[in-house]
């Protein structure tokens, strides 16, 4: 039986985060990385928040930082950020005029926002104060109430879907995808804007018939946008900094026409497909 959650336990926090996290009255969040001008994280132009922390260690994943950078007592204190709510607005509201010029805004990622549920409530609840459009990256591994809040206060949900059968899900991800699925049946009982990002992986889940299966599965749901993320080589370099080992050495991206096969197969099934985003 494969563990939900193996490796690096998805709550070893750099020391002393949990304790400070718990006494503050108000919260403060872990982050490694605000990237500007991102096109790809939702609509318009956006800056995205990097979260620390994630229950899935999927083999592809292009931010193994996001979970690396809390087990290492070095790391922590040089490249993650423990950040309160207003000075992370600041930060955030300097790209106010970038966000009102192209309908974009900030959007939340990872590793796993909701892993921080707490920080994440407080700061979507501001940035709707202020009129700044939200959107979070999850990969629904987290608790039902949890995707309930996100519903309830994000503009927007980039869900992923990695995988529909629940061993090789496990195998790929080390966690089963039971949850993710509750929870995107969840999210399709909510009002709110919910996008379906695929990472196409060759030979996991870039088969004919896999599309197949998402097709016929996102068919009894409301969800109607799909992204297709091509699986890219850049994150090979982390892996070796991070001494980590990398399950997809030597595997080759899917080349543009493979990607635009399963991007067509989408449209005809009446999805509105998209590369990327």
């Amino acid at each position: 039986m494969v563990a939900e959650n193996p490796g690096i336990p998805a709550d070893a926090l750099c020391p002393g985060a949990a304790r400070v996290n718990r006494t503050r009255a108000r919260p403060t969040g872990r982050i490694f990385d605000i990237k500007r001008f991102a096109i790809h994280d939702g609509p318009g132009i956006r800056s995205t928040v990097f979260f620390t922390g994630c229950p899935l260690r999927c083999a592809w994943c292009h931010n193994p930082e996001a979970f690396a950078l809390e087990a290492r007592r070095d790391a922590c204190a040089s490249q993650v950020r423990e950040i309160g709510t207003d000075t992370l607005i600041r930060e955030l509201e300097r790209d106010l005029p970038y966000f009102d010029r192209s309908g974009g805004g900030v959007t939340l990622s990872g590793g796993e926002p909701l892993g921080q549920a707490e920080f994440v409530e407080a700061l979507l609840a501001t940035c709707r104060k202020r009129e700044l459009h939200t959107a979070i990256d999850t990969c629904g591994a987290t608790e039902p109430a949890r995707i309930e809040m996100a519903g309830r206060l994000a503009d927007l949900i980039l869900y992923d879907l990695k995988h529909l059968d629940g061993a090789a899900h496990a195998d790929w991800t080390g966690s089963g995808n039971t949850r993710i699925l509750e929870n995107l049946a969840l999210l399709d009982s909510l009002n709110v804007e919910v996008w379906i990002r695929i990472p196409v992986i060759p030979g996991v889940n870039d088969s004919p018939e896999q599309a197949a299966a998402f097709i016929a599965f996102l068919r009894a749901t409301r969800f109607r946008r799909v992204s297709l993320l091509p699986y890219h080589r850049i994150a090979g370099a982390k892996y070796q900094r991070l001494g980590l080992p990398n399950r997809m050495d030597g595997v080759n991206p899917p080349s543009a026409a493979d990607i635009e096969i399963i991007r067509a197969r989408f449209a005809a099934a009446g999805f509105d497909a998209h590369v990327g985003g």
